[in-house]
């Protein structure tokens, strides 16, 4: 028995769902996101406040903002990536049709896109073809009554590959100063010119949530964990903002930080690349799961959830749940291992209070029988997916929200106040923690929000103040920082920033500068960690997955005066790791060698090098609590087990002069001995 829902804003739910064709054909002219104006007599709603990142978005998008913020606690929206595109049932796509539309009779709340590689959209044809499709989808998808929320898969600026080639330091080059910002900027440019473009039958713009360079914590885009500081990401994610909302005059977007998870609960960590509040409106995050539903994993997801949500709430941010599904997409029937999988996680966030204030969950998209994330019903000879029973008990709950559930007078037409920003300071360049290798180096500041008086920037304890002058074609406040060849000496030095605004009040930021370049290391050595010069700068080389604690260890030690320290902890994860870029041509080398100290827990560690484009893992042994040097041939290296397209594959010279990225993870094991340890690593190194 259907269970009881809240308001139908569009008059009901669609039942029938065999002849989803014909039904497509009036959807179009018959359902319409315009909402009614009051009755006469009614009495005018109250005016609400929002504290977004455009103080300027329009009135729809504000309105947005503030129902998203009020449904928290009341349901969970659900979402379907690109679900009136891509599909096992739809056919040609006509903008209705899809698969969770003919598997239970509505569509989803929130429709997903992609500006994927160039920034054209994701359907065939030429770029204007797809650029004209995109927008018609969204319309389309505006029309049936579903929130619109776009992500973006950006080729490589540097190299001209995909969003997978991680090589090039595209982030530092496509940041202001940097070689690639115009072909960046440019990129932004058809960004907005797709905002300017989704408008509604009133010509209005239409509101969508941006949500770019997710997933972050992880390192499969140019733009994650092992290829941009910290700093560094949240200085391109501010340009990217102010560039659109600013210079481009896009007032129609919601912001979204999507990093991947999971985090254990652990705030800091998911807050390592937040933006800050004057950047983001929706904080967050994806999450795969790769067990089947497993108690652990949905522990987790509810402890990030629920972290991410106070957080929200603290700041007056909607928090939400980005990306879910299972990892790797859906498979053929007889091999999923759980049927009530969607109504379990369903299940697990509604149950905790503040996970349960996600204000919506979105899955990836339908690309057809080779890889989907939702159920589908039989369609000419394919039969019924098996959890399409659990998938419509998930439509069916209460505590699930599907287009047919949204109010969209209450969507799109709330009276809502935006709060003024604050004026702010920020410093573009040198970002913090960066290494300058230079003897001069430009330093690049912006305030907002006010017209300061003044803008200089000291240097340590010297309380010389150094003048920055206003760039009116940037809009930075620049100056040259004369460094000095003689104090490029691997040493860290404070950058202060000042800025004098209007009411005698002074905005500042302090930054940490290291001077020169790190001592050279011998071809062939990842790390022997003596060059770092504390904590901070470790962990600004080394990115983490996870949740974990790295820090320089003084004893025990292989050889010098410092190892990596590894802390790790499986309350609410399976595995954790680091990982940090790597260069050079390994091709003459055969052999791996690290200095190796277990916590005897017979958890599995795993050495990840990412050589040749595929991840080759070995696994030294856990057992004990001696240190010593452990030797692994390349020969041994094996790709990872989850790329089963490359199983067969082998170490090759070739692939040793091809070198991207080094990872080192923890996986917890059956047999391990502990949930919460300590290892020690040193004398990373090819031989």
């Amino acid at each position: 028995m259907k269970k009881p829902r809240r308001a139908a804003g569009l008059g009901g739910r669609l039942t029938a769902v065999a002849a989803v064709g014909t039904l497509a054909v009036g959807l179009l002219a018959t359902l319409t996101a315009t909402a009614a104006p009051a009755a006469p007599g009614e009495p005018r709603p109250q005016t609400r406040t929002v504290e977004i990142a455009d103080p300027q978005a329009t009135a729809e998008t504000r309105s947005l903002l503030s129902y998203l913020r009020d449904q928290r606690g009341n349901g969970v929206l659900f979402g379907h990536q690109q679900t009136t595109e891509f599909g096992v049932t739809i056919g040609e796509a006509d903008g209705v049709r899809s698969d969770v539309l003919a598997g239970v009779g509505d569509h989803p709340a929130v429709f997903g896109w992609d500006m994927s590689d160039e920034g054209y959209g994701s359907s065939p044809g030429a770029p204007e073809e797809k650029f004209a499709t995109f927008v018609e989808l969204i319309q389309d998808a505006h029309r049936i009554g579903g929130i619109n929320t776009i992500s973006a898969h950006m080729n490589n600026f540097v190299t001209g590959g995909n969003y997978g080639d991680t090589g090039g330091d595209v982030v530092e080059r496509i940041l202001p100063g940097g070689d690639h910002n115009d072909e960046f900027t440019a990129y932004l440019d058809r960004v907005a010119r797709l905002a300017h473009a989704i408008t509604d039958d009133e010509g209005d713009p239409i509101p969508v949530i941006f949500r770019p360079f997710h997933e972050n914590s992880g390192s499969w885009f140019w733009w994650g964990a092992a290829h941009a500081s910290p700093s560094q990401y949240i200085e391109l994610w501010r340009y990217t903002v102010e560039y659109l909302r600013d210079t481009k005059d896009v007032h129609n977007f919601l912001y979204a930080y999507g990093p991947g998870g999971g985090y254990g609960g652990v705030d800091d960590v998911y807050m390592r690349t937040y933006p800050g509040d004057n950047f983001v409106d929706i904080l967050g995050y994806d999450n795969y799961d790769g067990t089947d539903g497993s108690r652990q994993w949905l522990n987790g997801v509810v402890a990030d959830l629920g972290m991410i949500a106070r957080i929200a709430e603290e700041r007056g941010k909607v928090s939400a749940f980005t990306e879910f599904g299972e990892s790797g997409a859906l498979k053929p029937n007889g091999q999923n291992g759980n049927l009530q999988w969607y109504t379990q996680v369903l299940d697990a966030i509604t149950a905790d209070p503040d996970a349960s204030r996600s204000a919506y969950m979105m899955t990836w998209a339908n690309f057809g029988t080779d890889q989907y994330f939702v159920p589908y019903p039989a369609h000419d000879g394919v039969a019924e997916h098996e959890l399409l029973p659990d998938f419509r008990d998930f439509e069916a709950d209460p505590d699930s929200v599907f287009s047919s559930g949204l109010d969209l007078r209450d969507v799109f037409d709330r009276r809502v106040r935006a709060e003024r920003h604050e004026p702010f300071l920020h410093v573009v360049s040198p970002t913090d923690g960066e290494r300058v290798t230079t003897p001069a180096a430009t330093v690049r500041a912006r305030v907002s929000d006010a017209r300061p008086r003044q803008v200089y920037y000291t240097l340590g304890d010297d309380p010389t103040r150094h003048r920055l002058r206003l760039d009116g074609a940037t809009g930075y406040y620049t100056g040259t920082w004369d460094i000095g060849e003689e104090n490029l000496d691997n040493t860290v030095t404070e950058l202060r920033v000042r800025a004098v605004v209007p009411g005698h009040r002074t905005l500042g930021v302090d930054y940490r500068v290291i001077l020169g370049e790190k001592p050279p290391l011998p071809p062939g050595v990842v790390d022997d960690f003596e060059g770092h010069v504390d904590d901070t700068a470790l962990r600004s080389e080394y990115s983490p997955y996870g949740a974990n604690t790295i820090s320089l260890s003084h004893d025990p030690v292989g050889t010098g005066e410092n190892a990596l320290r590894f802390d790790y902890d499986f309350g609410f994860q399976d595995y954790t790791g680091i990982g940090r870029r790597l260069e050079g041509d390994w091709s003459a080398f055969d052999t791996f060698s690290l200095w190796l100290k277990p916590d005897g827990s017979q958890h599995k560690l795993v050495l990840q090098l990412v050589a040749g484009g595929v991840a080759y893992e070995a696994y030294p042994s856990m057992a004990g609590s001696e240190g010593g040097t452990v030797t692994i041939p390349f020969a041994d290296f094996r790709p990872a087990p989850w790329d089963t397209a490359n199983a067969d594959r082998r170490i090759t010279p070739e692939d040793l002069a091809d070198l991207s990225q080094f990872n080192i993870f923890i996986n917890q094991a059956e047999s391990g001995t502990t949930t919460d340890g300590s290892f020690y690593v040193d004398d990373l190194r090819a031989s």
